[in-house]
């Protein structure tokens, strides 16, 4: 019995932990590499986003303000078009590693893109940019003692890859001077196929897609307001690398010289400029077609697996009930053959102790009587005797009262006795008060 009770109580405990999971899964955290990396006082990754935004926006403004001060101070030389083509390539790669999806990713994809900045200006900035000043090109370390302050926010002890490698500021310095950069299109090498198997595969269950929907919603507004801040200044810096690209080509010098020949190039220009907020506006009625396709299509899978994981619940939740129902049947069987036999018990013992109690009584009773039997007669033999005692008493009491009494009255009837003759000789005052007295 008792077996049976602790196994329904097993049941009742398991499904009250099913549907306590199910209610803890409905308010997903947000949960990214550093998460999944186990630390318990890392930073979140979503105060990590925030610090990544900052800093890409930051960085992205140093390109452009400095590239603005080469071009300022530059004659019409390779220099220009250098500059224009950092500010131009440099800022989309600062925008495509601050993209990534995962903000740890982020932020050491940002740090490598700096290194791999400052070890090709250390090369080659003479070549690149002339005399201008290496360490206001790399910021004057500003932005690496700024990702340094990062890496210390993000906690003690840095996550790690499944194989060890420790994420951080040597991680990314191996990683610039293994892979570097050679030239202003920034064609770089992804960080992500050379440690794709050492990265932790990131759970997706059906609550936590439906939890993290906002918020990857939210990022990718974040990432399209921060494309739409620069991309009307990159059509317009495309447009200026088209023109001194077209000015400085040999075989157009000769051509250019011609009055007729500048304003026809200025009039292309300027239609080409002219088409670019349309083509801006395209393009961003485009990615707001693209975002909502793929929240339609995402939402759809979530009610999909919703519904799925919904339908799965009723069948364990039946299952377990039959179950739980199926154990109490069993218990309340045993519980009544249990009852069964001891009332079988107890009525043997009741009937046992009655029978043994009758048995006493008919036993005292018949000694009781025996005794009362034995003693009885001589009771009655004395008692006899006694009577007969009195009443021999009893008569000899009557014949002496008898005798006195008859003695009395003889002697009252005789005159001739002396005590007669003086007690009437008196007179009759006397006699009188005499037999008042003896009266009273």
């Amino acid at each position: 019995m008792f077996v049976a009770i602790f196994k329904n109580l097993i049941a009742l405990l398991l499904v009250g932990m099913v549907f306590s999971q199910v209610g803890c899964q409905l308010a997903v955290q947000e949960r990214g590499f550093l998460e999944e990396s186990g630390g318990e006082d890392l930073l979140s990754s979503n105060k990590l986003r925030f610090l990544i935004d900052d800093f890409t926006l930051r960085y992205a403004n140093h390109i452009e303000q400095t590239s603005d001060q080469i071009l300022a101070q530059s004659p019409p030389t390779p220099v220009r078009r250098n500059a224009l083509l950092w500010k131009i390539n440099g800022i989309n790669a600062t925008l495509r590693a601050s993209g990534r999806k995962d903000p740890m990713g982020a932020f050491l994809d940002l740090w490598i893109l700096v290194k791999q900045t400052d070890d090709l200006f250390e090369r080659e900035s003479t070549e690149l940019f002339g005399e201008f000043p290496l360490a206001v090109l790399s910021g004057h370390d500003k932005f690496n003692n700024r990702l340094l302050r990062i890496q210390k926010s993000i906690g003690k002890e840095l996550p790690k890859l499944t194989n060890g490698t420790e994420l951080g500021e040597g991680f990314a310095s191996n990683f610039a001077t293994k892979y570097p950069i050679d030239n202003l299109q920034f064609d770089r090498e992804s960080a992500t196929s050379h440690y794709l198997d050492a990265i932790r595969e990131k759970s997706h269950e059906t609550m936590e897609v439906l939890g993290r929907l906002e918020g990857n919603i939210d990022e990718l507004q974040g990432l399209v307001r921060l494309y739409a801040e620069f991309l009307p200044k990159q059509a317009r810096w495309q447009a200026e690398l088209l023109s001194l690209d077209v000015i400085e080509l040999e075989p157009l010098t000769d051509s250019l010289a011609n009055i007729n020949q500048a304003t026809l190039a200025a009039q292309s220009i300027s239609q080409t400029v002219s088409q670019m907020p349309a083509l801006i506006d395209h393009e961003r009625k485009s990615v707001e077609i693209a975002i909502n396709d793929q929240r339609e299509t995402t939402v759809n899978q979530i009610e999909s697996m919703r519904v799925e994981t919904i339908d799965q619940l009723q069948q364990e939740r039946k299952i377990v009930l039959a179950a739980v129902n199926q154990e109490r049947a069993i218990a309340t069987e045993d519980l009544k053959k249990q009852l069964d036999t001891a009332l079988l018990a107890v009525d043997g013992l009741s009937k046992k102790r009655t029978d043994e109690a009758l048995t006493s009584v008919d036993q005292l009773s018949k000694k009781r009587t025996e005794e009362a039997a034995r003693y009885g007669e001589e009771l009655l033999i004395l008692a006899m005797n006694e009577a007969k005692q009195t009443l021999v008493i009893g008569a000899v009491s009557a014949a002496l009262f008898i005798l006195l009494t008859g003695w009395l009255f003889m002697r009252k009837l005789r005159p001739n006795q002396p005590e007669s003759l003086s007690y009437y000789s008196h007179d009759s005052a006397q006699a009188d008060d005499v037999y008042f007295k003896r009266a009273s």
